[in-house]
């Protein structure tokens, strides 16, 4: 997406212009709300794409690389945020935080990166199968489709935003692997699918499903074409991409498998989050209207889920010409229209007891976010529909878009921009701080989590640190509850707490920070056993008399190192096969 914009000029009688930066002039245009000053502060998730980084930041410097505590959610008793919620957006938004941008501004332009993504993947991917034309409307249509508009502007869900983003990554990375399977290309495509689980979970379990079926339609292509050979190389390096995807994603997927039982989990799939309160009705797939409010029981969101009526109508034409006996990609075509159709019914009532025999339905929450899959076929097919429409009037590929793509990627612009809207506010000093989560604790009280060894949500009386944070005061999380002492001086830390106690006799401390595996305690620097206070399932240590010194510090567990390790192994996998590639050895896979 890199050559210059050329005049129109006349060949063969259509208008031909080069599609690269054409594509790339149409997508700027969907980035201006991220452009502007100020913040859409009042979409659904955007506080938290803002306190998420503060947060990741405080981990980082707190100095581990991959961070899992969160010290501020829960009225400030901190939770394994990062255990369960994919960080590798927040790694790229880090990256503009060392360039100086500002919290907001660095969250911003993850956004921005993640956009152009996405359009170079659909571009890229559409002209693999049916040239430039092609590629040009695709990338038009995954940019303005109009969930990816409610992702951004509505919803500000950047995991789930950057998920969709690599999808026609993915997708290329397969495709081009299969077509000449080789080392380099099976380390691309570890890399590719090791990201969609490292950037938002639930989307990775919802894309899962996809990438198998693609991978059994293009076994089921190799077998056709009947080359064994070929066959045994390309489930030779799908194979090897395969296992170093999952050694690349295990420090996140093992300890999210493997400890998430320590967490309340139920609290966030049940109530608002509940599957079944969130089907899409079937008008509401046309419906242009548009809201900023949330999704509820019913028809009456205040939410667009259209699929966005000029994306459905090029992508219908995309179908039907690609899927005529002798189409170019005719298979391809096929798969596409068969996602979306699989997507669109998977999201209406009708739908509902295929959920309910879903084992992690639960955790995919919103039957809607299959609009994500929808928009992406839909894009890939209007692309489609470009590629028909010139070819009929005799343009033949030759770097350039016809007349026809241009017309439709104006179309599919001309339709989006009235979602290109947000509602910006100024962002203050508290929105890029850590009383930031508390603020919005006190507004959304259901939103405080909670552990195994919780017993309620906790509510503000359990908190004294609440007060601590809006006053912009040291945090003091040791307290004593039982017995005769005092607290001499305390200090904390995102991931540690220490403090001198003098104890007149026995006594019972709270450390006012959740107890979760990976909390380590010593006193007099000597280990030190931590229980779990109810009815938080804070931390609680007993002392003996006298003047003692007591440190917690967060750590890895056996669970979290082992993991590590695992990655560890996969980046020398990847860099296995890179240098597999240069030497290009005989081998029985090569």
């Amino acid at each position: 997406m890199t050559k210059a914009l050329e005049a129109p000029v006349q060949r063969t009688g259509t208008l031909r212009v080069r599609s690269g930066l054409a594509a790339l002039l149409l997508v700027l245009s969907s980035l201006a709300p991220l452009l502007a000053p100020g913040y859409f502060l009042k979409a659904h998730d955007a506080r938290h794409s803002i306190s998420f980084l503060v947060e990741f930041e405080q981990g980082l410097r707190a100095g581990a690389p991959w961070p899992v505590w969160s010290p501020d959610f829960a009225v400030g008793f901190g939770y394994p945020l990062w255990l369960i919620y994919a960080p590798l957006p927040y790694y790229i938004a880090e990256f503009f935080r060392v360039l100086g941008f500002g919290f907001a501004g660095a969250v911003k332009a993850t956004w921005i990166v993640a956009v152009l993504l996405g359009a170079s993947g659909a571009y890229l991917l559409a002209r693999r199968w049916w040239g430039r034309g092609a590629a040009l409307v695709a990338a038009v249509a995954f940019t303005y489709a109009p969930y990816r508009m409610v992702e951004i502007y509505v919803r500000a869900a950047l995991g789930e935003f950057l998920a969709l983003s690599l999808m026609p990554w993915a997708f290329l990375a397969l495709a081009a692997l299969w077509d000449d399977p080789r080392p380099r290309r099976a380390a691309a495509a570890a890399v590719v699918l090791a990201a969609l689980p490292l950037t938002h979970t639930v989307s990775a379990v919802m894309f899962a499903p996809l990438l198998a079926a693609y991978l059994l339609f293009l076994l089921a292509q190799s077998v056709r074409r009947g080359d064994r050979r070929a066959l045994i190389r390309a489930v030779g390096w799908t194979g090897a991409g395969l296992i170093t995807a999952g050694l690349l994603a295990a420090i996140f997927i093992v300890p999210l498998g493997l400890e998430r039982r320590y967490i309340a989990e139920s609290q966030w799939v049940s109530a608002t989050y509940y599957y079944a309160r969130h089907f899409v009705y079937p008008a509401q797939l046309f419906d242009p209207s548009w809201g900023f409010g949330f999704s509820v029981p019913g028809a009456q969101d205040g939410m667009s889920f259209q699929l966005g009526l000029a994306l459905v109508v090029l992508a219908a034409a995309g179908a039907w010409a690609g899927l005529r006996r002798g189409a170019t990609r005719r298979s391809e075509t096929a798969f596409l229209a068969a996602a979306f159709l699989f997507a669109v019914v998977g999201m209406l009532p009708l739908a509902e007891p295929a959920w309910a025999g879903l084992p992690l339905a639960n955790l995919v929450q919103f039957p809607w976010r299959l609009l994500a899959v929808a928009a992406f076929a839909a894009a890939m097919l209007s692309g489609a529909a470009a590629f028909w429409m010139d070819r009929s009037a005799g343009q033949k590929e030759d770097g350039r878009a016809g007349g026809f793509a241009l017309l439709a990627a104006l179309v599919v612009l001309v339709a989006g921009l009235p979602y290109v809207s947000a509602e910006l506010a100024p962002v203050r000093p508290e929105d890029e701080a850590p009383v930031a989560v508390i603020n919005f604790e006190l507004e959304y009280p259901d939103m405080r989590g909670m552990t195994l060894w919780s017993q309620r949500v906790p509510v503000n009386g359990d908190s004294p640190l609440i007060d601590q944070y809006l006053r912009g005061e040291p945090l003091k999380r040791v307290a004593v509850i039982g017995g005769s002492g005092k607290v001499l001086s305390q200090a904390a830390t995102p991931d540690s707490v220490q403090a001198q106690v003098q104890a007149d006799g026995p006594v019972l401390l709270r450390i006012y920070t959740h107890y979760f595996p990976g909390w380590r305690a010593t006193v007099d620097g000597q280990p030190a056993e931590v229980s779990a206070d109810p009815p938080n399932g804070l931390m609680g240590l007993a002392l003996e008399a006298g003047v003692h010194d007591v440190r917690l510090q967060f750590g890895p567990t056996p669970v979290r190192r082992a993991a590590a390790f695992l990655s560890a192994l996969g980046i020398a996998a990847v860099v296995a096969l890179l240098v597999l590639e240069r030497r290009r050895r005989p081998m029985g896979l090569s």
